[in-house]
């Protein structure tokens, strides 16, 4: 997901902050024993699920850029294509099935019958059409824009504005939905997955206008009803399949992470978002259910049309001297996990442990490669370039501390967060701190937009015809197998060039009370709400 194409995207110093009790009750008598003080551990189908929400602001799918509005989208609205909650590969959703042609340029979606929209019209291929238009539109500042460049005519409608609409998108009846790629891309069905591309109805968006944004006309499965106070109350729609099993999600809004975390401990809500600061309490309390791997990644990279890293073996010294573990366990304070590579964890596909040997911290090996290229001394004094976050500006400050272990000249270069994003691409950067979210669970999330020589989100100046190549036949290639072992073999190649030091894989962090059962949390920062269950109380 990026802000606008070409422009990478930051995340929170911490990383994404979404708890959770583990089931109990294992001896019948004790669970007689109990029952008058507890209740009853059975689920049933009812209830009002109570989650504490931190800066929510427009209710529309295409404006989904965080994981609190990707959360909401997805109760709110569905999409052509949904994911599997154990494999995470696309299943149908509003598309009950498509097909797609050999060189997986064209895709056929065939809608689900008598779907409908919360005011009871029904759900047709102008409305799948007119949803993806409004977030490719030139005047879009939604940030799943860059994700439809693949559709034939995206340049035309979007860059230039001298198109009607979308060519490659096609209603030829209204059950049906043609999608024209101009290269081939066997990954677009997981792509339409997001909940940002949830569809929307053409005549309420545009009757509505802007309180759309506020009052929506949702597809899913829980809809939209007025509620007293500062909360917003979703209810079960009856007219959605399969049918929620709660009666309602309702959302209570808090000032920050901090106050919807003392709502979980007080009772007021059931879910709420973790502050960093509590994250081993919140452990401890609830559990991991909802601590999970978040589609993101935090790097540091350089950037190669620099001269000062043009020597591949300073490159390499700098990545062997990097200590990501103490950085992790010191700076984050294990608010995140240690990156093993340049795939997120939880992705289909995912290489056990990319990083290896690459990866690892050695200061002796470091120091010999740095006296191999600089015999006589004079190695280049490195811009160490980052935001003005306090914690980045410690992990900037480890990284100094371990660059002058192994004799690495170097020096801190801050920059204000608001326009570090521009700085990035400015091609000053050195060795530079990035973070990128994926906006679909698949490597090619990572590795196209980061490593492909051609893409506008390269900004470290990699171009390898060996990664190009393997990049072009995983995209182009049907075979799940065949195109894991072309995208590990692309980052293989990425990792050998030292130009990105994986660091920190981002979680998501919730804490979950007991009575929630059957929640899953997805490596989006969203779980099934139509298929929680209460425990009686």
């Amino acid at each position: 997901m990026r802000p606008s194409p070409g422009r990478p995207r930051r995340f929170p110093a911490i990383g994404i902050v979404l708890a959770v009790a583990l089931g109990v009750g294992a001896a019948v008598a004790f669970f007689f024993a109990m029952r008058a003080l507890r209740g009853s551990d059975t689920p049933v189908t009812g209830g009002t699920l109570r989650v504490g929400v931190v800066g929510l602001g427009s209710l529309d799918p295409a404006d989904a850029r965080d994981p609190t509005a990707v959360m909401v989208a997805h109760h709110l609205f569905d999409t052509l294509v949904g994911y599997d909650p154990k494999t995470l590969e696309p299943r149908p959703a509003l598309a009950q099935a498509w097909e797609v042609n050999p060189e997986q340029t064209v895709l056929t979606f065939h809608l689900l019958p008598g779907a409908h929209f919360h005011d009871g019209s029904p759900i047709t291929s102008g409305d799948v059409k007119f949803s993806l238009e409004r977030i490719a539109r030139k005047s879009s500042n939604s940030p799943l824009v860059a994700q439809l460049d693949a559709i034939a005519g995206f340049a035309a409608y979007h860059v230039d504005g001298s198109a009607p609409g979308l060519a490659g998108v096609e209603a030829p009846d209204p059950a049906t939905v043609v999608i024209h790629l101009d290269r081939p891309f066997s990954n677009f069905p997981s792509v339409l997955g997001h909940p940002g591309f949830g569809v929307v109805p053409k005549a309420a968006v545009e009757r509505l206008g802007d309180a759309f944004k506020s009052a929506p006309v949702g597809s899913g499965p829980f809809q939209l009803v007025p509620a007293p106070g500062d909360r917003l109350r979703l209810v079960r729609f009856g007219g959605h399949k399969p049918v929620s099993k709660l009666d309602a999600i309702e959302l209570l809004r808090f000032a920050d992470a901090e106050a919807a975390y003392r709502g979980v401990g007080n009772g007021q809500v059931d879910i709420s978002p973790v502050p960093p600061a509590s994250s081993e309490d919140a452990a401890k309390r609830y559990g991991t259910r909802g601590m999970q791997p978040y589609l993101g990644l935090a790097f540091y990279a350089m950037n190669l049309k620099s001269p000062d890293l043009s020597d591949a073996r300073l490159r390499k010294a700098i990545t062997l001297a990097i200590d990501r573990e103490r950085i992790v366990r010191d700076v984050y304070k294990d608010t995140v996990k240690l990156a093993t590579g340049l795939v997120s964890d939880g992705v289909p596909g995912k290489a056990t442990d990319a990083c290896g040997e690459v990866c690892r911290h050695d200061v002796v090996r470091a120091k010999a490669l740095v006296t191999e290229a600089f015999p006589n001394g004079g190695a280049p004094e490195v811009a160490i370039d980052h935001d003005d976050d306090a914690t980045q500006a410690a992990v900037a400050a480890s990284i100094k501390a371990d660059l002058d272990a192994a004799g690495i000249p170097s020096v801190l270069r801050s920059h204000p967060f608001d326009q570090y994003g521009q700085f990035i691409v400015s091609g000053q950067q050195e060795l530079f701190r990035l973070g990128w979210i994926a906006d679909y669970p698949s490597p090619d999330a990572f590795l196209a937009p980061l490593f492909s020589s051609t893409s506008p989100d390269n900004v470290t100046g990699l171009a390898v015809p060996e990664v190009d190549d393997a990049l072009k036949a995983a995209r182009a290639e049907a075979d799940p197998a065949k195109q894991q072992s072309l995208y590990r073999e692309a980052e293989r190649r990425v990792l050998s060039q030292y130009v990105v030091v994986p660091v920190a894989q981002l979680e998501s962090r919730l804490a979950v009370v007991k009575r929630v059962q059957s929640f899953t949390l997805s490596p989006l920062g969203t779980f099934d709400g139509a298929a929680v269950t209460l425990a009686r109380s």
